[in-house]
């Protein structure tokens, strides 16, 4: 693959999986960089990354964010949504489409003009532990939308989001005790078309700005803003903690006999996984 150098200073190259992505590369001042897309995550969706955990050419060199993304990718359990958030994530819809219909472990349980809502498979059969990565799971999606954006020609492209602890039980079958709320999402992932990038060393920042094109779709002129919405604060107080006075240390010597016994050999009380899943 190779960069094609455009007018304005803009950059042109195809993915591994044939979308062409156009970047546009602008300076912003460095000091207050990151602190205008930390207010925007009142209103708007997107995410921050910064951190002060020192490690060579890692974590406190860097400070990425993104706002108004055009799409989001959800699941819980093995239901998975794909969704347009403006006009941009409707162009990008179809062909990420196509891409995750392929998958045999994958069917298609809902389809409109900004929606791709996806169910994966249960496993068919038993997985060796050198063979878990193969377990039909979520990841089975998101290595393939993945592949349609990967390339060599961008390090900061990619999806950004969170995920959560359920994702564990796709690959290791625990039967769940506790309940979960209805709203809960294992993971939410989302495609930027603009990226923030700090990097602390050499004091600068600057925005890389994407377009998306390929056979039948272009992002090009389309508006990059999504429905603003607003922050409204919680009608409840949050309780202290997620352990009652005194639980924790039952918890720890609990688990102190069972390292006697040589039952465990590792284990973090705080989540107590092989007891309240």
């Amino acid at each position: 693959m190779s960069v094609e150098l455009l007018e304005r200073g803009a950059e042109r190259f195809v993915t591994q999986g044939g979308v062409t992505i156009t970047r546009e590369r602008h300076e912003v001042p460095y000091q207050g960089a990151i602190e205008t897309y930390i207010d925007a995550m009142d209103s708007r969706r997107g995410c921050v990354f910064s951190s002060n955990y020192e490690y060579p050419g890692r974590y406190t060199r860097w400070d990425t964010a993104m706002v108004d993304p055009p799409l989001a990718i959800t699941a819980k359990g093995r239901a998975m949504r794909i969704e347009a958030l403006n006009a941009r994530g409707e162009a990008l819809l179809p062909v990420m489409r196509k891409a995750v219909t392929a998958l045999q472990e994958v069917s298609v349980t809902k389809i409109g003009p900004r929606l791709v809502a996806l169910k994966v498979a249960e496993p068919g059969r038993v997985f060796a532990e050198e063979e878990r990565s193969r377990v039909p799971t979520v990841f089975t999606v998101l290595r393939a939308l993945t592949d349609l954006f990967r390339s060599a020609e961008d390090s900061n492209l990619g999806f950004y989001g969170s995920f959560g602890y359920d994702l564990a039980f796709q690959f290791d079958h625990v039967e769940q005790k506790l309940p979960r709320p209805g709203d809960q999402r294992d993971l939410v992932l989302y495609l930027p078309d603009e990226i923030l990038v700090v990097d602390h060393y050499s004091a600068k920042a600057w925005t890389d700005r994407y377009d998306y094109s390929g056979e039948g779709f272009s992002t090009a002129g389309l508006p990059r803003q999504t429905e603003a919405q607003p922050f409204r604060h919680a009608d409840r107080i949050p309780p202290r903690g997620d352990h009652e006075p005194g639980e924790y240390a039952k918890l720890v010597e609990k688990a102190k006999e069972s390292f006697r016994r040589g039952d465990l050999f590792e284990v973090v009380p705080g989540q107590m996984f092989f007891e309240r899943c």
